[in-house]
């Protein structure tokens, strides 16, 4: 559904305000996300180093991989995915629907979406906090403390909640709005995601 409300309209103050907000904050985290890979990288490859050449491995590299770089880059950036519409999209039959079906086919993806989002932000939430109050850590050659990275997924996941909500209430306007919805057309120009456009 790549034509999925891809406005060039924004649709006012409030919806303008909200996608600024989503935008900073999905854009900090993918730098947190960024810099995790990018860390992630360093530290296999000096491991991989140290154990062939050095004889000599980097420690605690599979539990830092495994349970920060790791959720770092797969959760963080999910906003910011989805805001520059990078997820997959099967358009087999959707494309050549009427506007109103796809509007409608819309909402119904976004309230589902929403809704399985809403339980991963508060069952994640529940055991971070769960793990927080015990201190959860993992035991090897050095003690490493974990429960800071469960936190990661419900973070990553209540921003994308929050971007799928703005998306939702865009649809269900734009199925009683045809003249906002000029989703049909080719974007003419650069994607501005401040503006409205990327949506």
């Amino acid at each position: 559904m790549s034509d999925q409300i891809v406005m060039r309209k924004p649709l006012g103050i409030v919806d303008r305000s909200a996608l600024r907000v989503i935008d900073g904050l999905s854009n900090v985290l993918m730098v947190v996300g960024s810099v995790a890979l990018m860390l992630m990288m360093i530290q296999v490859s000096a491991d991989v180093v140290g154990k062939f050449v050095f004889n000599s491995p980097v420690p605690v590299t599979l539990e830092m991989v495994s349970n920060y770089y790791m959720l770092a880059v797969v959760f963080l950036p999910f906003a910011a995915v989805e805001r520059v519409e990078g997820n997959i999209h099967v358009e087999l039959i959707y494309a050549h629907l009427p506007r109103a079906v796809k509007r409608v086919l819309d909402i119904i993806t976004y309230l589902l979406f929403s809704w399985l989002l809403w339980l991963l932000v508060t069952g994640t939430w529940k055991v971070a906090l769960k793990k927080y109050k015990v201190g959860e850590y993992i035991m090897g050659s050095y003690s490493i403390a974990i429960w800071p990275t469960r936190f990661l997924i419900p973070i990553g996941c209540a921003l994308l909640l929050a971007l799928v909500l703005v998306k939702l209430v865009r649809a269900v306007v734009v199925l009683f709005r045809a003249d906002l919805d000029d989703t049909d057309g080719p974007a003419d120009g650069p994607v501005d995601p401040i503006a409205g456009t990327a949506i």
